[in-house]
């Protein structure tokens, strides 16, 4: 049988993943649904930016939030 702390870790990792594919995903989704409605220079640029900037920063923070020690970090901080 799995423990608790098996089933957390699993979820964590599952979540995690998930949360990465979805913002990957949507932006790309969103350049898609936007391609048939007619573009605007302006959002073009905007999408750009989120889909080669903003989601590879993302991807590394997503990623740690799993890191035991940056976990502990907010407890550490309220105790002081």
């Amino acid at each position: 049988m799995c423990s608790a702390e098996g089933r957390r870790k699993g979820f964590s990792t599952c979540a995690s993943h998930l949360t990465a594919i979805v913002v990957f995903h949507e932006t790309i989704l969103f350049f898609y649904c936007q391609s048939s409605f007619g573009t605007s220079l302006d959002i073009d640029k905007v999408t750009t930016v989120f889909y080669t900037v903003v989601i590879p920063v993302l991807n590394p923070l997503i990623y740690s939030l799993r890191n035991k020690d940056v976990n502990e970090a907010p407890q550490k901080i309220s105790q002081l």
